[in-house]
Parts: C-alpha cells; sequence; structure tokens
C-alpha cells in the first residue's frame, strides 16, 4: 500500500485498521456522497406505513452496521469510511474483489458476521478493537449503491446501479449486493411484519424512483433525565435532556421540542420552574435560545424514529458531558454521542429517578459507531502557529484582507478526534455581500498542510495584492 495514499493505522489480524486516507478529494467526494443521500432519507414507523405510495416501492433489508465505501484507486482495493478511516491489508473480504476496476467506489454497509442472532452496529468498532488478535473473516459488507464508475452514469435509475453491482461483485460469505425487490404497500408491511418485528433484522429500505428512500423501523423509547428548558410565557418551549454515565456523570443526550399540549407544556413549566439553578453554562436550543438549566430530577420517556451517531458530512456526533454537584452544573467537555432523531416526549415517568439504572447512558450505546461518552480532558498542549501571511489590496477606497494561518494542533497523540495541522483561509471584501469567507482545511502532517496552503495563496492571490509583514 502506498504511503502516499493510505498513512499509519494498527494491526487488524493480518490486515490494518484505523489508518488514514491521504487523498482529500476523494474523501470530499465520500462525504458529499453520504450528505447527498441521507438528504434523500425519511424515517417512518410502523404505523405510518399508509402514507407511503401504494406501489413501485423497491425494499432491501436494512443491515445494522457502518456505511463504508469499497474503493479500487491507484492500484489498490480498500475499505473507506467517510472521514478517510480505512481499512486494508490480507483480509478475506477483499478475496473476490482483487480485480475490481480502477476508479469504482461502492457504498455500503460494514458490519459484522453474528451467529444465532442479528449483527448490531457495535459489533463493529468491538471487531476492530480487537487488533491482531480480531478473527477479520468476522468482516462483511453489503452494498447497495454504485457511487463511481468508469463505464456507468451514476446519475442513471437505481435499478441500473443495482444491476452493474451485480456484475462488479462476485457474492462470497463476507462479501455480497444487499437484494432488493419491488413491493406494494401490503407486501411491505407483511415483510416488516416477519422479518423487523420477528426481530430478525433491524429494520427495512424502501426506495422510490424519485430518490427519496424511506428508512422504516420500529419506534425506539429512551428514559432521560430533563437538564434545562427554553420557555414560552406560561409554557416550556422544550426540554434538553440527558443520560447518566456509570459513575453519575451525565451526557446531554438532545433536545425535544415536540412535548405535547398547551396544558402538557403549562404542567412542565411549573414542575420545571422551582428547580432552576443559576449556572454559568450557556447552551442554546435548535431555534437559537438560551437553555435555563434546573436540577436533574424529572426523568421522562421519549420516543424517537432513530440514533445516529454521525452527521451527514461523516463527522461524529458530539455533545457536552456534564457533572452535577454541590447544586451546580459543571463541564467536562465533549464527548462522542448518538443524537435523536424526530424526538417526541411520551410523558413524565414518576416511577423512574435520576439515577445510572434509570436513565441509563447504555440505552444508547450500541447505537454508536466508535467508543463513545469519552470526557476531554481540559489540559490539552497548546496548539503552535506555524505559519501566517497576510495580504491586502485597495479597490476604490475599499480595503480587501486575505490572510493565511497554519497551525499545529498538538492534540492529536492525546485524542485521536483531533487533525494534526489546520489550514484557514480569510477572506474580507467589505464591498460584497457576504464581506467575510472562510476556508478551512484539515491535514495529518506538516508537508501535506504547507501544500494545502501553498494551493490557496496560489488561487487566491494574484497581481494587485500587497504583502504584509
Amino acid at each position: 500500500m502506498s504511503d502516499s495514499l493510505i498513512s499509519g493505522g494498527d494491526a487488524f489480524g493480518a490486515g490494518i485498521a484505523n489508518a488514514q486516507l491521504q487523498d482529500f478529494d476523494l474523501i470530499d467526494h465520500l462525504r458529499s456522497y453520504k450528505k447527498r443521500v441521507a438528504g434523500n432519507y425519511r424515517a417512518v414507523l410502523p404505523e405510518d406505513i399508509g402514507t407511503l405510495p401504494s406501489n413501485g416501492l423497491l425494499v432491501s433489508t436494512k443491515i445494522d452496521g457502518e456505511l463504508w465505501f469499497l474503493i479500487a484507486h491507484s492500484g489498490e482495493v480498500f475499505f473507506s469510511n467517510p472521514r478517510g478511516r480505512v481499512i486494508t491489508g490480507k483480509l478475506p473480504i477483499f478475496n473476490g474483489v482483487k480485480k475490481l476496476p480502477d476508479g469504482t467506489i461502492i457504498a455500503g454497509e460494514l458490519h459484522v458476521k453474528v451467529e444465532g442472532g442479528r449483527c448490531r452496529v457495535g459489533d463493529l468498532s468491538a471487531l476492530i478493537g480487537e487488533g491482531a488478535k480480531a478473527d477479520p473473516s468476522k468482516l462483511c459488507f453489503g452494498a447497495f449503491d454504485l457511487v463511481k464508475s468508469l463505464d456507468v452514469d451514476i446519475q442513471d435509475v437505481y435499478t441500473e446501479r443495482l444491476a452493474e453491482l451485480k456484475k462488479l461483485l462476485t457474492p462470497t460469505d463476507n462479501l455480497f449486493v444487499i437484494d432488493s425487490q419491488e413491493l406494494d404497500r401490503k407486501q411491505l408491511s407483511e415483510k416488516f411484519e416477519s422479518e423487523v418485528v420477528t426481530g430478525k433484522s433491524e429494520g427495512l429500505i424502501a426506495r422510490l424512483t424519485t430518490g427519496l428512500i424511506y428508512k422504516l423501523k420500529p419506534a425506539i423509547t429512551i428514559d432521560a433525565v430533563v437538564i434545562a428548558y427554553t420557555p414560552n410565557g406560561d409554557m416550556a418551549r422544550s426540554l434538553l435532556l440527558g443520560l447518566m454515565m456509570p459513575d453519575g456523570k451525565i451526557q446531554i443526550f438532545g433536545g425535544c421540542g415536540n412535548i405535547g399540549s398547551d396544558e402538557d407544556r403549562k404542567d412542565l413549566l411549573k414542575k420545571l420552574t422551582p428547580l432552576n439553578i443559576s449556572t454559568n453554562l450557556r447552551y442554546a436550543s435548535d431555534g437559537g435560545s438560551l437553555y435555563t438549566f434546573v436540577q436533574p430530577q424529572i426523568v421522562v420517556e421519549l420516543k424517537v424514529t432513530d440514533i445516529q451517531a454521525d452527521h451527514s458530512d461523516g463527522s461524529a456526533s458530539k455533545a457536552m458531558l456534564l457533572e452535577f454537584s454541590e447544586n451546580q452544573w459543571k463541564n467536562l467537555g465533549m464527548a462522542n454521542c448518538p443524537r435523536p432523531i424526530h424526538p417526541v416526549l411520551v410523558g413524565i415517568r414518576g416511577d423512574k429517578l435520576a439515577n445510572p439504572v434509570d436513565i441509563r447512558f447504555e440505552q444508547v450505546k450500541t447505537y454508536a459507531v466508535t467508543e463513545v461518552a469519552k470526557p476531554k480532558s481540559k489540559d490539552f498542549p497548546r496548539s503552535a502557529v506555524i505559519r501566517r501571511e497576510v495580504w491586502t489590496k485597495e479597490t476604490k477606497g475599499v480595503t480587501a484582507v486575505r490572510k493565511l494561518v497554519v497551525w499545529k494542533t498538538n492534540k492529536q497523540e492525546v485524542d485521536d478526534g483531533f487533525p494534526g495541522y489546520v489550514v484557514h483561509w480569510t477572506d474580507y471584501s467589505p464591498g460584497r455581500a457576504s464581506p467575510l469567507d472562510r476556508d478551512v482545511k484539515l491535514a495529518p502532517d506538516e508537508k501535506t498542510a504547507m501544500t494545502l496552503a501553498d494551493s490557496m495563496v496560489e488561487a487566491n492571490i494574484k497581481k494587485g495584492w500587497e504583502k504584509h509583514p
């Protein structure tokens, strides 16, 4: 494997995991696909199947894994997730794809083969975490879309991309194309009962010719504690909810604005107001209002359509990890945490308390893509600026400014969630409708950072710009 394409990594059986893809254009392509496809997904609960079209649904089983891409690039075949994290090397899963045409990118669910039950998303990170002792024969990939091919226009309808996938991949025990079949609404409902309700699979995916994709899963219920709220006159507008770690720390899980009728909202505010506490914490709701923090006493039941551990661009979902002691909230830093999708308040659970059992974080831990809820130390090494350049240009009495800053974070060894280097470009022109533009790029090493910086300068600094010391 070329070091210029992929660097680093940990032992994974006879292969390598946790390596980093160095082709940033390719990473951008993967992230763009995830973002585009995620925008087409619609969550549907079983009781809402009747709202779907009566015919023309292309239905497949949803595998409880992670979105990864099988890639043939520069003579190499490997897996990458949307963040450029790579699995490669001498692994059984690659045996059937050594001759995959260069330039091919295939999207699918990377998951773990489980005997006597269905796989869970957490099984994947657990398997990779076993390192050199892992059994890579358990690693499986269910392909569901052709992202890029030199032979096929990716704008073709999904059925044509699916047909090409079946030509490219020879099914093995570890690698296959996820079967799809055209069903009507009645058949879809029957399939949901036989596969999902019985626990054989996580859910179903139903595609339309319009590009919309429906994800059908049972509703998920979570018990959480109210840690803050926003008011709206004599009613509560929204709630901020938390889950408790085994050591008593509280992980912010997410906000919920669907909290019932006006009477329900008034009743909630009456219960929450006496619990108000003064705090230096500042946390804004999706609507921009600052939350009022309270003592963590009221436990509620929440219904959600899904729980997701990452965003559409592939970045991990993060939220504050808090500690409540001596009637004060303390921010312990950001931690990875899955977030609720379409949360609805079911009601107050008067029979439950804010303790590590009733509102345990483990309720959502299985939905995490990677290890979750690790507090981040505030004692990080300071970043160091290694390059700073400023240019100005005056036009008709108006001065425009462009600035390049490159810094080394010095945090990558402490927390692998940080990049090694950051390249930041600022473009200020007071005459534009949007005066201030920024561009930020991440790099794993200084050489790559400087290459990115040079390309920014070359693209943006032309004749007429004056450099300042």
